[in-house]
Formats: structure tokens, C-alpha cells, sequence
């Protein structure tokens, strides 16, 4: 059974490979070949496909010193090459000779030989002839070629200014002139150019073809005068040996500006600061064409040496040649000052021709103390309750002229709780600098909901520049800036037992002076350990003005989701309870720490970081008498923050999240109004919220509910009950 297999399937593929190699089909279709070239194909017999030729010539212009390369092309209907088949080469009127009549085409189909004159042939033109058969199928391409009489030689080659001058960006007209060519012969001249190969000139046209033995060209100057005063040309008759030289002299262009081009970076930062500390400021030298003029020499000089500013590394004025495009580059390297640079180009061949830079200035790059601002997006976000409650955090960095800090400076942030991205890095957007950092609620949170946020950088302290001279001088009050620290109650008091000790590596053993400006004094939002403190474990300062950590702390409610509103310190006008219950206990509750060195209302120093409490009266708790046929009520938006008396930190006086909205019901009778506190803001402390109220002329008691609902969606409903009239007999004020 096996070989009966092998025998079936030898036969198949005899079969097949005869029908293929016929090659047979329908006559072939004219096609259009490489070079102008055409090809078909006929044939006869079972074949269905013919086979495409197509020629082309590596030049349509033949000579016996410049031969022509024919190649044929052989390939199938769809394209495929066809290898291994005799393509014959004829011309149609004899005048060429061929290396070979005859080729055989490689593995691409493709088939070369070359043709040059034949012996016998003048000036004129013929057709090369190329033709294949493939099976049963045959196919021909044409092409056409011209020869060119051998004997042509230059006459004459010369310009029509002859031997004069030309002038920078002027033109002229070249004239070829042949001898031994033939009338209605064409003959191809081309001339090539040292100037038109710089493209610094042009010719039109390129080349030229003429049967009237001579041809015109125009040659127009591009300011090829600046580099080469004379521009060697060459014309030659295109396929034979024949050639003629000119020399064209030319003008230098003139001088007629010197333009500042550009200073890259157009801003650089003081010498040491770690930033970017040098620009290269370029120019150029132009003609009045606009184009640069090479081989000129230029003077550079600063303007001002402020703070040791240095040109090329010197600190005087240095001159240079301008290069190939005209431009002759500086650089300048920033000095201790911060100041606006110029730099002055002054041409030496002509002293009236100068200019100056513009867009250069050395700027102190460091943030400084003063101009380190740190705001949030959020103070009061419900977050006591919730994980992952959003907030930001942005620092907005300056340099003592309050110019924006460079782009990439790094700031980084730290928090007493929640989480916080630990280094954001300035961003420059419209010419101004920020970073912004991202936040959300989770543990750990502090008792009284309350927590610090710190932002820092490398930077320098701030000082009153009093003689206007950009730099510190001894004797000008500054600011000393001790080690940075997580001020956990933000009350600019260190507690060594309570906030964050940050060890950055910069800090001294000197005692930490205090400004005399209060310009310069610092603020609880910018916490330095030993800034207001004495004592030798507080003394973290280095002597004397320089470079610290810029700061900026600020804090952030983590408010609770249920709400615990108040009237506030004492009770409302009206308040009364019945002798068997008597009147609530009033909720004590932090409003501040205490800072040593200051006093409370009554003249008594505050104890150092001890919460300050006050009693504030729980709304709702009780009625309101005598509060006429109408009016408003006025209550504290405060919110649920824990009372716990043994924790000093618990129980705080704080706002409702952000965003928390009132909505209001009462009884038949009674109509009620939102007048104000709806939404709750942005704040640190708790905002009064109004509700006005109207009785019907037959009603004389009445109850309002209020109910705040936060941004999460979470509803605390309470109920105040309001009495027209006088408080009933037998019942007890709440005083």
C-alpha cells in the first residue's frame, strides 16, 4: 500500500511541475518598466501566465567614454523573479554594441550588460531592445538612448563680468560654448561649484542640454564671499572627457549688525547654591542679509562682577572670533550676589556696532524662611471616623526676593498622623514654583483629633538687607534657626516629652538668638526647637546669619462624622429645666494649649503646652422661654471629638467636617429658616450656624429639629424645644 502511495504521489508532481513550467496562459499584458521602459508578453499553449520584462539604462546619454549599464528585469504576473532565463539585447538601428547579446538572469530576475557605440554610429539616438522566453511565453521592453559626438570640445567658459568682482549676494551669467557639435545633436553640459556644494550660491540651471552648441547659466552669490573669495567652477560635457575652469572672485558681505541670539539657562543661581551656577550667552555677526559672517572678532565684557562673577573665568572683558555661522558664545559663571547680567558684544573692526544680552539674571535659588509659605487644601476633614479622606498639602517656595525657587527643589513633609507623601519636588507652571503634597486620614490620631503637618527644605535664614548690598553684613538682624521639630500642638513651644525631634545634620550648639525685627520673628506655624527657649539642651543654633531648614507647619481637624452642637460658653437667655432634673452639665472642652511666657484672660501664665479648657452648654438639652413670636437662634457647628478628662488631650473644641449642611423640621405652628453656617467652611475652630423662627398666633410651643449631615452622608438629629412665653411655674433657670 506504501508504495503504491510513493507512485500516486510522483505522478501528481510531474503532473504539477509540467503544467507550471509551461508557463502557459492568455497573452501577456503590456506593462510599464523601469526607465520608461514597456514589456509584453504572447504565447500559445496551455500556459496561463507570461512572463514581464522591463529595462532600464544607468544613463539615457552614451558615449565610448561613459557606457551605459542595461539591466533587464524578468519576473512572473504576480511579481515573483524568475531566475535562470536568456534575455537577448539588440538596439533598433545598430548604433549601439552590447559587452554580450545575450544574459542570463540571476536569483532577482535580473540580468546586465553594457552598451557603448558601435563603430560605425554618429551623433543621434536608438532604442535598446531586450526580450526573454519563458516556456511558451515571450516578452519585450524598449528604451531609448542618444549618443554624443566624441570630438565635442569647450570652446569657452566665462562669466559676463569677466575678470571682475562679483558682489556679495550679486548674480551673474556663465556662458559653455562647444565645438564639434552637431546642429539638432543635443549635448548635455553640467557645471559644478565649491560655493553651490556649501549652499552658499546657486545655479540654475544645474545642467543643461542644447543643440545650438552653447548653453547659459546663472550663478547667484549666497554670501559665499564670507569664506571663500573666489569660488573655483567647473563645466563638462556630460559622456565625454570634455571640461573648462573659471574662477569667479567674489566679495566679502559687510558687516551690519551683531544680535544677541540667546543665553541658555536665561537663569543661573548663586555660586555654591547646588543649582545650576553657569549660561552661555551667544551672539551673532550678520550682514545685511541677515546671514552670519565668520572670522570676525568680538569683545565680550560683563556689566557688572557683582559678588565675583566671572566671564569665560576671568573677571575681565575677552575676545573671540565668530565662528562658521557667525556666532561667538560666553560664558558666564554667577558670583555670591544675586543681580539681573548683561553681557556687551562689541564688534572691534567697527566700535559703533555693539549691543547687549537681555533674559540673563542670577537669582538666589535657595528658599528662605520668610518666603516659605504652607497652606492646605482642607482644615476640617472628616476624618476621625473614615480611612483614606483625602487632603493636600502646598508649599509655595521663594528666595529672599521672593522669585521662585528652581524647579526640582526638594521639600519634604511630615505629619503627627494619617498618612502624607514623604517628598514632593517644586514644579515650575506659568514662570511660578510649587509643590504639593498628598494626604489621607488613617491612624494614628491624636485624642483631640487635631494633628500637625510640617514641610521643610534646605534653605537659608532670613535677613533685613540694610545696606541694599544683596548679601549679609555682621551687625544686620537675622533670623537663627535652630533644629526643626513635629510641634505637636503647633504652639511654637518644644516638649521634649511630647513633640518630634527631626535630627537633620545642620544644627549648632550656639544659643538661638531672637530678631529684633518683627519682621523676622517666627511664628508657632514655623516651629524651631530653640528659637524662643534658652538652656543648653536648646542651644541648636550656628552663630551667625547662613543656610538651615526653611519650615512651615500647619494643622489639620480630623473631624468627627457625628456632630455634638453647643450654645457655647454660657447658657442662652431663656434656658430652664424643671427642679427634678435641673439644668445639664456643660461639656469641658479644649479651646487651647498654654505657651509659657504668655497669660490667659485673667492675667495668669499659661502652663507650657497644658490644655486650656472651657464649659461649653449642650443645645437641645433643655428649653428656651420668652422667646417671643419670633427671632433666631445662634448655636457652635462643633462636632462629636471625644471627652475623655483623663486624657489631657481628649475632648476638643472642633468643627464638623467641611461641607456639613443643616436641614431643619418642626412642629405645626412653627416655621424655620437656615440663616446662615450652612455649609459648614474651612476652619480650624466651630463656626455659629442661625435658625429663624416664626410661631402661629395660636401656637406657644414649639420644637425645631436640626439635623447635620456631613460630606460622607452620616445625620445627627437634634431637638430644641422653644416656649413663646414665660417659663412655666415651679421651673429653674439655667444660669
Amino acid at each position: 500500500m506504501k508504495s503504491v502511495l510513493l507512485g500516486w504521489g510522483l505522478a501528481l508532481s510531474l503532473a504539477l511541475l509540467s503544467a507550471c513550467g509551461g508557463g502557459g496562459g492568455s497573452a501577456g499584458t503590456p506593462v510599464l518598466g523601469t526607465g520608461g521602459s514597456t514589456g509584453s508578453g504572447t504565447g500559445t499553449g496551455t500556459d496561463t501566465t507570461a512572463p514581464i520584462i522591463s529595462v532600464s539604462l544607468s544613463s539615457q546619454t552614451v558615449t565610448a567614454a561613459a557606457p551605459a549599464t542595461v539591466t533587464a528585469k524578468v519576473v512572473s504576473a504576480s511579481g515573483a523573479a524568475i531566475p535562470g532565463q536568456v534575455v537577448n539585447f539588440t538596439t533598433q538601428n545598430n548604433r549601439g554594441t552590447f559587452s554580450a547579446s545575450s544574459a542570463l538572469t540571476d536569483a532577482g530576475g535580473v540580468a546586465t550588460v553594457n552598451l557603448v557605440p558601435s563603430a560605425t554610429a554618429g551623433a543621434g539616438a536608438d532604442n535598446v531592445v531586450v526580450s526573454v522566453t519563458v516556456g511558451t511565453k515571450s516578452a519585450t521592453a524598449s528604451t531609448g538612448f542618444q549618443l554624443t559626438a566624441t570630438d565635442v570640445t569647450i570652446a569657452s567658459f566665462k562669466s559676463d563680468i569677466g575678470a571682475g568682482t562679483l558682489d556679495a549676494y550679486g548674480q551673474t551669467a556663465l556662458t559653455v560654448t562647444l565645438t564639434g557639435a552637431t546642429a539638432g545633436t543635443p549635448v548635455s553640459i553640467a557645471i559644478s561649484s565649491t560655493c553651490v556644494a556649501k549652499g552658499k550660491a546657486t545655479l540654475t540651471p544645474a545642467s543643461a542640454t542644447t543643440g545650438t552648441g552653447s548653453a547659459v547659466f546663472t550663478y547667484r552669490d549666497n554670501g559665499c564671499g564670507s569664506t571663500d573669495r573666489i569660488d573655483g567652477l567647473q563645466a563638462s560635457v556630460t559622456g565625454t572627457a570634455a571640461n573648462a575652469s573659471l574662477q569667479l572672485n567674489l566679495s566679502a558681505p559687510q558687516v551690519a549688525s551683531i544680535s544677541f541670539v540667546s543665553a541658555s539657562p536665561d537663569t543661573i543661581f548663586l555660586k555654591g547654591s547646588g543649582f545650576v551656577e553657569n549660561s552661555n550667552v551667544i551672539f551673532q555677526v550678520r550682514d545685511a542679509n541677515g546671514a552670519g559672517v565668520p572670522g570676525q572678532s568680538v569683545t565680550l565684557e560683563p556689566t557688572t562682577l557683582a559678588g565675583g562673577l566671572l566671564i569665560d573665568g576671568g573677571s575681565v572683558a575677552v575676545t573671540k572670533l565668530t565662528d562658521s555661522e557667525g556666532k561667538v558664545l560666553a560664558r558666564v559663571n554667577a558670583g555670591t550676589v544675586p543681580t539681573p547680567v548683561r553681557i556687551k558684544a562689541t564688534l572691534q573692526a567697527a566700535t559703533s556696532i555693539s549691543t547687549v544680552s537681555s533674559s540673563l539674571a542670577i537669582a538666589v535659588g535657595l528658599p528662605s524662611q520668610n518666603n516659605f509659605s504652607l497652606a492646605q487644601g482642607t482644615i476640617n476633614i472628616e476624618g476621625w471616623n473614615i480611612d483614606g479622606t483625602p487632603n493636600t498639602y502646598t508649599v509655595i517656595a521663594s528666595d529672599r526676593f521672593s522669585n521662585p525657587v528652581p524647579a526640582g527643589t526638594a521639600i519634604n513633609f511630615v505629619a503627627e498622623g494619617g498618612q502624607v507623601q514623604a517628598i514632593r519636588f517644586t514644579e515650575s507652571v506659568n514662570g511660578l514654583s510649587r509643590a504639593t503634597a498628598n494626604f489621607q486620614s488613617a491612624s494614628p490620631r491624636p485624642s483631640d483629633g487635631r494633628i500637625t503637618i510640617l514641610a521643610y527644605a534646605l534653605g537659608e535664614e532670613s535677613f533685613l538687607d540694610a545696606n541694599g548690598n544683596n548679601v549679609y553684613d555682621l551687625g544686620e538682624d537675622y533670623q537663627d534657626l535652630g533644629d526643626v521639630f513635629l510641634d505637636r500642638l503647633l504652639n511654637g513651644s518644644y516638649n521634649a516629652a511630647e513633640d518630634q525631634f527631626i535630627s537633620l545634620g545642620i544644627s549648632g550648639t550656639d544659643p538661638c538668638r531672637v530678631a529684633t525685627s518683627t519682621l523676622l520673628q517666627l511664628t508657632p506655624a514655623s516651629p524651631s526647637r530653640a528659637t524662643s527657649h534658652t538652656g543648653a539642651s536648646l542651644n541648636t543654633c550656628v552663630a551667625g546669619w547662613g543656610r538651615a531648614y526653611v519650615r512651615k507647619a500647619v494643622q489639620t481637624v480630623l473631624s468627627t462624622s457625628a456632630a455634638r452642637p453647643v450654645w457655647g460658653t454660657s447658657w442662652p437667655s431663656g434656658a430652664f429645666s424643671s427642679p427634678s432634673t435641673g439644668c445639664p452639665a456643660g461639656y469641658s472642652l479644649i479651646t487651647h494649649y498654654g505657651e509659657s511666657g504668655t497669660l490667659d484672660a485673667q492675667g495668669r501664665p499659661y502652663a507650657n503646652d497644658k490644655p486650656m479648657r472651657q464649659t461649653f452648654y449642650p443645645f437641645g438639652s433643655v428649653p428656651l422661654a420668652g422667646v417671643g413670636k419670633s427671632g433666631v437662634i445662634s448655636f457652635f457647628m462643633s462636632d462629636a471629638n471625644p471627652i475623655d478628662l483623663s486624657d489631657e488631650r481628649a475632648g476638643a473644641f472642633n468643627p464638623l467636617p467641611a461641607g456639613t449642611k443643616l436641614t431643619l423640621a418642626s412642629t405645626n405652628g412653627l416655621s424655620v429658616a437656615v440663616t446662615g453656617g450652612s455649609p459648614m467652611p474651612s476652619t480650624s475652630t466651630p463656626t455659629s450656624a442661625g435658625v429663624s423662627y416664626a410661631f402661629d398666633n395660636d401656637v406657644g410651643v414649639g420644637t425645631v429639629t436640626v439635623t447635620f449631615t456631613t460630606p460622607g452622608g452620616f445625620g445627627t438629629a437634634y431637638s430644641q424645644t422653644l416656649v413663646k412665653d414665660a417659663a412655666p411655674a415651679g421651673s429653674i433657670p439655667c444660669p
